[in-house]
């Protein structure tokens, strides 16, 4: 292909969370792995199921990570110059009562 190499992308799993309510109308928060349930919590309301799916969805992605796909360059270079410890600032004298 004129010279460019093109690369195919690992399949990466795709999460999916989202609260669902079950017909005795209890709430869920659910984590889905393409069609197939991982997590399912009951919850207390809407408000903290959607909190919960997003916890869900982060430590399923942070989970997923083994290891850095790249390090970033150590910067051991870098000139940093020693700075003087500021003074503090002083309060003027009170006059005394009396």
């Amino acid at each position: 292909m004129n010279g460019v190499e093109v690369s195919e992308r690992e399949s990466v799993p795709s999460y999916v969370g989202q609260v669902e309510r079950d017909p005795d109308g209890v709430l869920w928060a659910v984590l889905y792995l393409g069609d197939r349930v991982i997590t399912r919590e009951q919850v207390s309301s809407l408000r903290k199921g959607k909190r919960r799916v997003t916890d869900l969805v982060l430590s399923a992605a942070d989970a997923l990570i083994e290891r850095p796909s790249r390090v970033a360059p150590a910067q051991l270079n870098r000139m940093v110059e020693p700075r003087a410890p500021m003074p503090r600032h002083r309060r003027a004298p009170v006059a005394g009562i009396g």
